[in-house]
Parts: structure tokens; sequence; C-alpha cells
């Protein structure tokens, strides 16, 4: 049996072409889709095939034969690889350290296609990041990864020819040698928290789970943004646009950290792989190095300025990305840095111009006789239908695209309420994306199973909590089969708290993209997304990210529900506008806004200014009541009545809400 075969039995392998690269002076290999020849994405397996099709695809655009591409591997569940490059000698022999690696790791070892560098192919037990956070050598060639990553495959096994094998611990002993041994001192972090860029991958069926971007990937992403040429120029070594090596040291690094979130250590990693640079990078100057000097600089300088998109006779004209530098980074003359003058340097950005519609062409229409308006209407009319799936609210409103903010105190159970009403939504047939930047999908999945238990008898409902103990009656074993079959089009995102606002936007635009529909959007929950710019107020942060949400919203024609937390002081007092935490942009932004609230704070003593200790009692009552009585009050309704409430009990320890009829 050939040792490949245990590879090409995977859904892992892409084409790739050779581009040649005038910069580089040397061809570049792009991964290609075996499926329809686009672009392959190291972090999308959709655009991924069988060893069968990358080869039949490779054979049939000729790149095989005419030695202008071939076929690769992209690393995934537990496999991973060492690139050593330019370690053959013209005499054919191995470069010393190469050949103590290749013994050291005992795996399947090939020569790379260029007959120059060779692939060590094995099996991990771990994530690599557990191993060490370095991946590269760049004085040495040496390269590691086990995800966002493909390795061209050749089938030329050097030497005798080995089995991929398991070598977790025999990778520890080369990074031991090679890539701890060699790793540059630890450089100051500014005191802020910092947030890494990423992207979704998919975990199971209907999970999605956000990883770091690899190097690669997000020098792709930054290479073919709106200022790609410039960066990839930069990247490339190239200072010509700059009065000095230093200038564009500090260019490319406020690039860096505009990609990165601020991540110092990234933006190190990332510039020691860049044509800029030089020794100089780790010179002492007066305590630092010239490299911390310089990304500590970069930092000081960022500015995040938010760009709206216009609006064009009835369509959407993107001006820019949501956020960006500044259009200024000022650098003082006769700096610190170095020897090299740095001078002030200018990024200009496009500013959005102001459009003018017409209202007499708008109603209509144009030279073509096409109405704007009965268009836009016509879009409107198509949600009419579109309902909560709670009948109390269905009643009084449909679903419209709009922006949702849903706020309450602890225990109150907004996540429950709306991830329930995720469930009816997904089973009347809509596509929902729930971002969980709090709890996992193992904690929402059981809660729908338990909701389902309820639904058909509280009596013999199970708890969340005793399912993921291993509960597993009968009446879970069907909810387990419903709640398949009603959530086909229901995903889980998994986030985590360093989920920034640009990791929702890409996310929702890339299922937009890969599906071709748009999603109802749940954000759960507002005040733990990350911020881009640490140096900003938790009020101007989650303003922002209000009006990015509502910015993602309007583009995309979309639904978009975000949980809110309620200020502290709030809790004793009936909810209004004032309770949303940190954010007036809430109340003038948001399309609708809902508070869920214990009906007990109907009562006449909590209008009153005293009372704090019955009050209190009362409300640590009505939290104890099994059912809970709970209200939710609309405070703000653009596509309708608004002021009305909503009565349900709720049984906490089923995430259950029922609708009652009862509304004011």
């Amino acid at each position: 049996m050939n040792v490949l075969d245990e590879l090409k039995s995977l859904p892992q392998w892409v084409a790739y072409r050779l581009v040649w690269n005038e910069k580089k002076g040397k061809a570049d290999k792009i991964p290609v889709n075996p499926h329809d020849g686009r672009g392959a994405k190291a972090n999308d397996p959709s655009t991924w095939g069988t060893y069968d099709e990358a080869m039949n695809f490779a054979m049939r655009q000729g790149l095989i034969a005419g030695k202008s591409g071939g076929v690769g591997f992209e690393f995934a569940g537990g496999y991973a690889g060492i690139d050593l490059d330019h370690v053959i000698e013209a005499d054919g022999t191995l470069k010393e350290f190469a050949q103590d690696i290749i013994n050291m790791m005992n795996s399947y070892t090939e020569v790379s296609p260029s007959g120059t560098g060779v692939h060590i192919l094995f099996k991990l037990t771990c994530p690599l990041s557990e191993i060490g956070d370095r991946n590269r050598d760049s004085k040495l060639g040496i390269e590691v990864y086990d995800k966002g990553r493909y390795f061209t495959v050749t089938g030329r096994a050097y030497g005798e020819q080995k089995p991929i094998a398991e070598r977790t611990e025999e990778l520890r002993l080369v990074y031991a040698k090679y890539l701890l041994s060699v790793r540059e001192p630890e450089k100051p972090k500014p005191q802020v928290p910092t947030s890494k860029v990423s992207v979704p991958s998919v975990k199971s069926e209907n999970v999605f789970v956000y990883s770091e971007l690899s190097d690669y990937d997000l020098l792709d992403k930054m290479f073919s943004s709106r200022r790609g040429g410039e960066i990839r120029a930069l990247f490339n070594g190239d200072i010509s646009g700059y009065g000095s090596q230093s200038e564009a040291d500090l260019a490319l690094c406020s690039h860096l950290v505009y990609w990165t979130s601020g991540d110092f250590s990234r933006v190190d990693s990332l510039f020691r792989q860049s044509g800029l640079m030089r020794d100089k990078w780790d010179k002492s100057i007066k305590g630092q190095t010239y490299g911390a000097i310089t990304i500590s600089k970069a930092l000081s300088s960022r500015v995040m300025e938010y760009v709206p998109t216009v609006r064009v006779e009835g369509s959407q004209k993107n001006v820019s990305a949501d956020l960006r530098p500044e259009s200024k980074i000022k650098v003082e003359s006769n700096s610190s840095i170095g020897d090299d003058k740095v001078d002030q340097t200018e990024q200009n950005s496009e500013r959005p111009e102001a459009v003018f519609k017409n209202i007499r062409t708008y109603i209509r229409g144009n030279d073509e006789g096409i109405s704007l308006l009965r268009q836009d209407l016509n879009v409107f009319q198509n949600y009419i239908s579109r309902k909560t799936g709670y009948e109390n609210i269905d009643a009084k409103m449909s679903l419209y695209p709009g922006l949702y903010v849903l706020g309450a105190i602890s225990s109150l159970g907004k996540t429950t309420f709306v991830h329930q009403m995720a469930d009816q939504l997904s089973q009347a047939g809509e596509h929902v994306l729930y971002f969980s930047l709090e709890q996992t999908s193992l904690e929402l999945v059981t809660k729908g199973i338990s909701r389902l238990t309820a639904q058909v008898d509280i009596n013999t409902a199970v708890s969340s909590i005793n399912i993921r103990r291993g509960v597993n009656t009968a009446e879970v074993i069907k909810a387990q089969d419903t709640y398949a079959e009603l959530s086909e089009n229901e995903y889980v995102v998994e986030c985590g708290f360093n989920t920034t606002i640009r990791t929702i936007t890409d996310a929702v635009e890339q299922y937009i993209r890969s599906r071709g529909v748009s999603p109802i959007v749940i954000v759960d929950y507002l005040q733990i997304i990350c911020p881009l710019d640490p140096r900003q107020s938790t009020k101007d942060t989650v303003d922002r990210h209000v009006r990015a949400l509502k910015k993602l919203q309007t583009d995309n024609n979309l639904v978009v529900i975000v949980i809110s937390s309620l200020n502290r002081q709030n809790y004793l007092t009936p909810i209004d506008f004032e309770s949303f935490k940190e954010s007036g942009g809430i109340e003038y932004t948001a399309d609708v806004i809902w508070g869920l609230q214990l009906s007990v704070m109907n009562d006449d003593i909590f209008e009153k200014e005293k009372g704090l200790k019955q009050k209190r009692e009362r409300v640590r009552n009505a939290k104890k009541a099994t059912p809970r009585e709970i209200d939710l009050v609309c405070l703000k309704n653009r596509y309708g009545v608004s002021s009305y409430t909503c009565r349900f009990r709720y049984y906490a320890q089923y995430d259950y809400f029922i609708p009652v009829d009862y509304s004011d």
C-alpha cells in the first residue's frame, strides 16, 4: 500500500496553479477549488475535494503535465507538516539541521516540487499551539503547520518511504532544539486587552467555531483588501514610496496593528516574516529594541473610524470597510526610533460623498418607468407573514428586517427567550445564525432539548443540566430526534470573549455569500463583544457596536436581534430606555426595543422611591416562583404599535417560555 493512500482517502485536497510574482521573483502557489476552479480557502472545507477530484482537475487543466501546478493536502483533523525550504544542496546532500529534523521526526518525508526542499508529514494528538507559539524560523527556513495551510504533494519520497506516524513528542524535541531555542526575547506589551482576527470554520454539521487565522490566511486577506497593493509592496521590502526604511517600517507596522486588532506579539511575528526585517529590529535603543519602539509607536497612533455605507437610488454603495485607521497617522520627527530620519506619513482614506435622491423620481420611476418606491414596498411586504413564534407578540407585529434589542436583568432568561425564538423561527423555515459569546453549543442545544420535553409534558420534562449529566429518558431521546429535524437551518456560532464586531460581520457576510440566503442574526450578547480599539470608553465601544450591527442589518436587509444587559441601578425599577447598559445609542439606533421584567414590577411599590427592603423581598420571591411571571415590555417599535406588554410563564429549569393572554 502506498503511504499516501491514507491521505488520499480524506476530502482535504486542492489543486494549485503556479502564478509568477514579479516582486518576489518567483511563482506563488495559488490553491484552487477542484469543483469549480475558483480559489480554495484554508478555512473552508467546502472548497476542498477528494484526491481524485483534485488530481483529475489538475490533469484536465494541464497543470501537472505542463509543470505549472499540481495538487496539495489541506491540514485538518490532526495531520500536520514541517516545511524545510532550500535544504537540498546542488550535489544532492542535505543541510545538517534538516537531516537532524528528519531523523528526529522519523515520519513520511518527500521532496518538494522545487527539488530543493522537503516536506515531513505526521500526526499530532494536540493542537500545535500547545507545543509552542512560534511556527517558523525564517533564517533556517523551517515552517510548521497543523491548520490554515496546505502542502503541495509530489509523492517523491526522500530516502526510505516511512508511514505517516504520530509524532507529538518528537515535535516537542524539534521545537526545543530549533524553534524555542532561537526565540527572540519577549517584547514589552501595552497594558490593554487585545483580540485576534478570526473567521468561522465548521466544527460539525450545525455548529461553527471560531479559530485564529493563520499567518498565511491573514496576509492573504490583507493583500486582497482595498490597500492590498501598498501592504504587499511594503511586506515584500519595497520602500520606494518612503523617505527612509524607518518610515516604511512604521507604515507596515501601522497596517499590521490594524489587521491584528492591536496584537503586539503578532505584529512582531508578522513583521519578522517581511522583506523589511533587518538586524536593526533587535537593536537596543535606550533599553528597548527598535522593533518594540516601532510597534508601540504604531499602536499609540491608531485611531479607528466608522465609515457608513451610502444608499444610491435604491441600491447599496459600499464605500469602504466598517472600521479602519483614521486618515492621518502622525509620527514625530527626530524620533528616538533610530538614526534614520522619520517624518510625518499620511494615509489618505476615501470619504463618502452626499448622494441626493429625488422624491418625485423615487415615487414615479426613472426613464424606464421603474418605481423604486414600489420595489422597496414589495420587499418590505414580503415579511408580513414572518412571526416570532410567540403568539402574543405575533398578534402585535411581524418580524420585519431591522435591529431588535432585548434587555433584562440576570436570572430572567433573556438568553432562553431569544434562543426559544430562534428555534421557533428555524422550525418555520428561517435560517438562523446564533452568535453565542458566553455559552457553548452544548449548553444551548441541551436547553432546546429540555424545552421540547417540557412542551410535551411538564411533569416528565428533563432539565438541561440533567441532560448534560447523562439522564437519557425516552422523552429526551424523542426530543433529540425532534430537535434535529426542526433545527436544520439553525447554526450556533461559538465565539468566546475575544470576538470583535468584525468577527460577527465577516461571518454573516460569508454565510450569505456561500448559501445565498439572508439569515436571522442573533448576538448574545452586546456588552461582551471585544473592542477593536481598546482605548475607547465602554460606552463609546457599545455605541459603535450598535451602529455597526445596524449597518450590517441595513446593508443586507436582515433581522438582527441583540441581547443587552441592564444597568445595575435599574434592577428594582420598571424597565425603560435608561435601563440599557452604557448605551444611549440603543434608543436612537434600534428599530425595536424590548425589555423583560418580573411581572411584580407592575406593583405600585416599585413606582415609589422608598421601600427598598420590601422591593428586594418582592423581587427575591418572584425569582423563586415556579413558573416565574415575566412581562415583555415593548419600549419602541418602528413597525407598528409600541408601548405594549406581553406576559409569559417562565419555567427556568426547563428553559421554557409560555405566552399567556395578557396585553395592555
